[in-house]
């Protein structure tokens, strides 16, 4: 009779090393080892090449997929960034989740509003920027608001299995008011550390 219950405990503990030997869905186990966006956000420095963080924001209040966004610039606003963490409601990014998405990127940051006439951006170049962590792809567009001539850096990478996105305006006369590159890179090596 004894052996019955020790046979018993041994199929129960049998079947519970086979539980755990499941295979997981792998979109399932990326979302639950991902860290909070709150969590990523966090890292961000206060201040970066010059940089001032601000307040960080829904980019669509209600639509967790759209992300948020945090506001940084240079004194006297000379130059403006925002960075933004977003996964568009994909719980597994992958590095060939980049490409369609930073031709979006840059759609979208080349595409004025309507309503205001006189501005215009174009591609001006293309290029991958080194960072801890992984390559970010990079565009500077060039153009105009109204009667000033601006650069637009774009920048896209992941960080804590989200897309981030590092994106910085400002006056293209002269001398620049601002290094876009080196801000995107310590923005992307903070959202990385883990």
């Amino acid at each position: 009779m004894a052996a019955a219950p020790a046979r018993t405990l041994a199929l129960l503990g049998f079947l519970g090393l086979a539980a755990c030997a499941t295979p997981e869905d792998p979109a399932a186990r990326a979302l639950a080892e991902r860290p909070p966006a709150e969590a990523v956000l966090a890292r961000l420095p206060a201040q970066a090449a010059g940089f001032e963080r601000g307040t960080v924001q829904d980019v669509a209040p209600g639509d967790p997929a759209a992300g948020k966004v945090v506001e940084y610039a240079t004194p006297r606003r000379v130059a403006v960034a925002y960075v933004f963490l977003y996964d568009m409601g994909r719980p597994a990014l992958t590095p060939a989740d980049l490409g369609p998405e930073a031709e979006r990127a840059v759609s979208e940051a080349t595409a004025l509003p309507a309503d205001r006439t006189g501005r215009q951006l174009s591609v001006a170049s293309r290029a991958p920027l080194a960072a801890a962590g992984g390559d970010l792809s990079c565009a500077v567009l060039a153009g105009s608001f109204g009667r000033t001539l601006v650069e637009r850096q774009v920048c896209l990478g992941l960080a804590g299995g989200r897309f981030l996105r590092v994106q910085v305006t400002m006056p293209s006369r002269g001398a620049p008011m601002a290094d876009a590159q080196a801000f995107a890179r310590e923005i992307a090596e903070a959202a990385r550390r883990g």
